[in-house]
């Protein structure tokens, strides 16, 4: 019987990864992972667990771009101050990088908070 479930988990856990990846509703997954098996024990540990996981991967890929983004804004920052000092045009990296980057921190933000 341990085999049995060890087997269901795996296939039922892929199916739900697969389904959130997809954009799925949890509701929608559980109805699907239902129509196979009844056990709900399961099923919700599954679907616990692909959520986790699922948002731990969302989270990972927003801290990437929050870095980018933040990385974005200091180089424009240090163009500015450099152009600035040298009496060159600053509105490029001023405004151009500088909103860039924001937006990439932004989008990182939206994927960490989700």
């Amino acid at each position: 019987m341990k085999t049995l479930n060890t087997e269901q988990y795996e296939e039922f856990y892929q199916l739900a990864i697969k389904m959130l990846q997809d954009g799925e509703q949890v509701e929608a997954i559980e109805q699907q992972l239902a129509r196979t098996n009844s056990d709900i024990i399961l099923i919700t540990v599954v679907i616990k667990e692909a959520r986790n996981a699922h948002y731990a991967l969302l989270r990972k890929q927003g801290f990437r771009l929050l870095f980018v983004g933040c990385v974005t804004c200091l180089c424009g920052f240090l163009i500015t101050f450099i152009n600035f000092h040298t009496n060159r045009q600053i509105d490029f990296a001023l405004y151009g990088l500088t909103s860039v980057g924001v937006t990439i921190a932004f989008c990182g933000l939206f994927k960490i908070f989700g």
